[in-house]
């Protein structure tokens, strides 16, 4: 299956876009857009939907901060390492303090059925050896006894070190008038000579009539510099050693931790989806049917457009009995717009989502094809005719269950070969119950097979249409708007018995000249 075609044809992306999970691994999991095959995969995830939409409608406080913990969780380095970093333990951390929020929000159930196992009392508690209950994390000195002491002892070098400076500053100020004020140089006259011979200070020339003074802190300051050095040494030492005994926790407790990514994975990616389903009054759809049947089903990104522009907008509903449906009716009658619905609503079911529908009863399809209806993949040395059987071939040619929307097969070759072709393709599915096939043609007088299920559009409601008609009126978005509100958007049994002209009359609303529409109409009444 090219989902990318599916996506395409359905516009299925101005929907997806509603779909917020808010961690990097929910995120991750919608760029991925898992396609679920089997009803178990399904069942798991409605299960979760039920119980967060009504987590959602219970408790919409917690509701909230659980979904702000979420959000503040950031996607922890490898954990397929023995040797872990600061940056490493500060993720690891932060992703602990939330996680465990989290949990402490949810009810039991809810826990349960996301897989979580551990609150890692153990690791939390070598990480916030203090206590803390912030995100950021270093190194204190709670860390270990040997770290403390050993920075007791360099602030106490430091302290002296301090003192060290300052009471030499003070002496050669007052001894020289020198205000270092905590600079390391003053740049001072050479007439000054007598700078030159003090033990306290180092001189070097600057220029022709300045030089460059400098303190010397002298041999005990020196002593006291070596020993912080030594110091430094035994704490970076220390913090190996803590890092180390730190990295064997994570490393033990790696299993664990993969198991709570992947319980914030399903509660992030399901609670977006609860969340969807809340505000927008989404269904769950029921994907064990043995037929295909719609009520009051949404193309969503359609409806949307529709709102905007302040069209009126007719739900799909309508029962399909057989695994092959032919689909008859006009230009503008709204074929394709069944075929967008159809396709919306199962790559929403396979997505895991509740779709906009009353009802939609349906199967689980390994694959959703739709040929003729996008811009195909250009393949060289094919035709458009040529192009177009690779994929149909290709799409049958499979044991697999699937789910065909074709539009107008072998619309580029002659008539009387393409009608051939789809009757023998309709012939086919129609023996090939693990297809599902839907088919839309402008071809009359389609033969009735056994299996097939054929159905028209209803289309044009004239009557209506010409009450509001008014000719004098050129605006041709007046025109449009005006078909699309008496558009009857219905599914109905196609017995051949009624000839369709709707494109004639939509052609003279759009302005067609009427000797043509005169022609066209005598060519038919002689067919």
């Amino acid at each position: 299956m090219c989902i990318k075609k599916v996506i395409a044809f359905t516009n299925f992306n101005s929907f997806y876009c509603k779909y917020k999970p808010l961690t990097p691994y929910g995120l991750e999991h919608k760029d991925a857009m898992h396609f679920y095959c089997t009803h178990k995969e399904l069942d798991e995830v409605h299960e979760i939907t039920d119980v967060l939409i009504q987590f959602i409608h219970s408790d919409e406080h917690k509701a909230l901060k659980t979904e702000h913990h979420l959000n503040r969780i950031d996607r922890l380095n490898s954990l397929n390492k023995s040797e872990f970093d600061t940056v490493d333990l500060h993720l690891i951390k932060k992703f602990l303090l939330n996680y465990r929020a989290i949990t402490a929000l949810l009810p039991q159930d809810i826990k349960t059925i996301i897989g979580h196992n551990s609150n890692h009392e153990s690791l939390w508690n070598a990480l916030s050896p203090n206590g803390e209950t912030d995100e950021s994390f270093y190194l204190s000195s709670a860390f270990s006894n040997e770290l403390k002491l050993i920075r007791e002892a360099i602030q106490l070098v430091n302290t002296h070190l301090s003192t060290l400076i300052k009471e030499t500053l003070a002496s050669i100020e007052e001894k020289y008038q020198l205000p270092f004020s905590g600079r390391e140089f003053l740049l001072v006259s050479k007439t000054r000579t007598e700078l030159q011979e003090a033990k306290e200070l180092r001189c070097e020339f600057y220029d022709s009539h300045l030089m460059k003074v400098k303190p010397v802190f002298g041999k005990n300051y020196l002593n006291k510099q070596f020993e912080k050095e030594k110091l430094l040494l035994k704490e970076t030492e220390a913090e190996r050693d803590i890092l180390t005994e730190l990295s064997k926790l994570i490393v033990n407790e790696k299993q664990q931790l993969h198991q709570s990514i992947e319980a914030i994975r399903l509660l992030d990616t399901t609670l977006a989806k609860a969340r969807l389903a809340s505000q927008l009054k989404l269904t769950k759809p029921n994907y064990k049917a043995s037929h295909l049947k719609v009520t009051e089903g949404f193309h969503y990104p359609l409806w949307e457009t529709h709102q905007s522009k302040g069209l009126a907008y007719t739900p799909l509903n309508a029962t399909f009995n057989s695994n092959t449906i032919l689909l008859s009716g006009s230009n503008m009658g709204g074929k394709t717009v069944l075929f967008k619905t159809l396709a919306f609503l199962q790559l929403l079911t396979q997505l895991g989502f509740r779709i906009p529908a009353t009802e939609f009863h349906t199967s689980v399809f390994s694959a959703i094809h739709v040929l003729g209806t996008t811009q195909a993949n250009s393949i060289e040395g094919l035709s458009s005719f040529g192009e177009e059987i690779h994929q149909l071939t290709n799409a049958l040619d499979s044991k697999e269950s699937r789910l065909l929307f074709v539009d107008e097969l072998a619309k580029t070759t002659n008539a009387t070969e393409a009608k051939a072709i789809l009757c023998a393709v309709l012939n086919f599915i129609t023996k090939n119950k693990q297809l599902t096939g839907f088919f839309s043609t402008h071809f009359t007088k389609i033969p009735d097979m056994e299996g097939v299920s054929k159905h028209r559009m209803k289309g044009l409601n004239k009557e209506s249409f010409e009450k509001h008609y008014q000719k004098e009126s050129a605006a041709i978005s007046d025109k449009i708007r005006l078909i699309n509100a008496f558009m009857q958007y219905e599914v109905i049994a196609d017995n051949d018995s009624k000839k369709s002209k709707d494109a004639l009359s939509i052609a003279g609303i759009l302005g067609l000249q009427p000797e043509i529409l005169k022609d066209a109409n005598n060519y038919l009444k002689k067919k």
